[in-house]
């Protein structure tokens, strides 16, 4: 895979998470998240990643204390995908 490539493609899933926010302030954050994975050198983008993952992962959670089956397993989906990808291109690793 080239650099931009998997930039391009974290991008994409940040903007699939951006699609199951329903929060303005998460959305603005992962705006910049996906602008960050657009323009940082690829040594950055572990991190842009992680930090994507972990976005994700709260986004998760939050649906989930709140009782949001629906919106929850679109987020879990969109998750799972950041992961998916994050590790097969080798910017997370799977412990």
């Amino acid at each position: 895979m080239t650099w931009h490539y998997i930039a391009g493609e974290l991008s994409l899933l940040l903007g699939e998470l951006g699609k199951v926010t329903g929060d303005e302030i998460i959305t603005q954050q992962i705006c910049k998240l996906r602008i960050e994975a657009e323009t940082v050198p690829f040594s950055a983008l572990p991190d842009i990643a992680a930090e994507s993952l972990a976005l994700a992962n709260e986004l998760c959670q939050f649906s989930l204390v709140n009782g949001d089956s629906l919106v929850f397993t679109r987020q879990l989906t969109v998750c799972s995908e950041i992961w998916r990808f994050g590790t097969s291109a080798g910017l997370l690793v799977d412990d």
